[in-house]
C-alpha cells in the first residue's frame, strides 16, 4: 500500500516546490491585491490570501520569476481548490487558494520550468 504522501505526488501532473514569490491578483488587471505564494508548478500556485473566491473563479495573476533575468509572468489562473481558515483541505498549508494557469504563454511556462529545475537541484 502506497502512503499517502507517494499517492499525492503520483496525482500531480507536475512538481511542485515551495516558493514564496509576490503574486498579484484579482478579477481585474486594473486592480490586483498583492499576496504571496506558498508553492509553485508549471500547472498552478498556491496563493495565501483571505479573499473571498469561489471555486473555479477567474483570476488575473502577475509575478516575477527569482533569477537573473526577473520574467514577469502575467496569466489567468482558475480557482483548484480552496483553503478555508476554518476549514482547512491541506492542513500543513495557510488559508488561501490553489490557482491552475490558464493559457499560460509557452515562454513564461519556460521560465517557470527554468525556475522549478534551478530549485529541484538545490
Amino acid at each position: 500500500m502506497q502512503g499517502h504522501n507517494e499517492a499525492t505526488l503520483e496525482s500531480r501532473s507536475s512538481v511542485r516546490l515551495k516558493a514564496e514569490i509576490r503574486v498579484y491578483y484579482g478579477e481585474y488587471q486594473s486592480k490586483l491585491l498583492t499576496g504571496y505564494s506558498v508553492d509553485l508548478s508549471t500547472g498552478g500556485v498556491f496563493l495565501a490570501t483571505t479573499c473571498p473566491f469561489d471555486v473555479d473563479d477567474i483570476v488575473k495573476l502577475k509575478f516575477s520569476m527569482p533569477g537573473e533575468s526577473e520574467k514577469t509572468v502575467s496569466c489567468d489562473a482558475r480557482v483548484a481548490w480552496i483553503n478555508y481558515e476554518d476549514k482547512r483541505l491541506k492542513s500543513e498549508y495557510s488559508t488561501g487558494v490553489g490557482l491552475q494557469f490558464v493559457g499560460l504563454a509557452p515562454e513564461d511556462l519556460c521560465s517557470i520550468v527554468g525556475v522549478l529545475e534551478v530549485e529541484a537541484a538545490w
